[in-house]
């Protein structure tokens, strides 16, 4: 029988449940107002502790800088597959957002995001 969750080399889920999300606007603002920051164009990174036990992360992908909808869900989806395959490397009660300020283009791929995502991870601190 097939499981709805796929399990790791470790042994472990690689889910991403919707308590790892963050959605609200006014969490948004807290997390832009008090964390680090680091840029890697076209991407900026937030960091922050959030007092929670898990990690969470957000994405602020405007329609206003990336037009297409296909291109917003592509590099949305391709941080999610980031996030939930190094999470485990992550430290625990964090949240981090991540702004696209402008389209990456479709030469950008997914090691690309991969390095983005790792850069930003170890200049913020969270990752091991």
């Amino acid at each position: 029988m097939m499981s709805l969750h796929s399990v790791g080399e470790d042994g472990l889920r690689e889910n991403f449940p919707k308590t790892e999300h963050i959605l609200k606007t006014k969490e948004f603002r807290e997390i832009y107002k008090n964390s680090r920051s680091f840029r890697r164009d076209p991407f900026v990174f937030y960091c922050r502790p959030n007092g929670l036990s898990r990690r969470r992360i957000g994405f602020s992908i405007s329609s206003r800088n990336i037009k297409l909808a296909t291109r917003r869900n592509k590099i949305r989806r391709m941080f999610k597959e980031i996030y939930r395959k190094s999470r485990l490397r992550l430290a625990a009660g964090i949240d981090i957002v991540i702004i696209a300020r402008r389209d990456p283009g479709k030469e950008f791929g997914y090691e690309d995001y991969r390095k983005a995502f790792d850069l930003a991870a170890k200049f913020l601190g969270i990752m091991s």
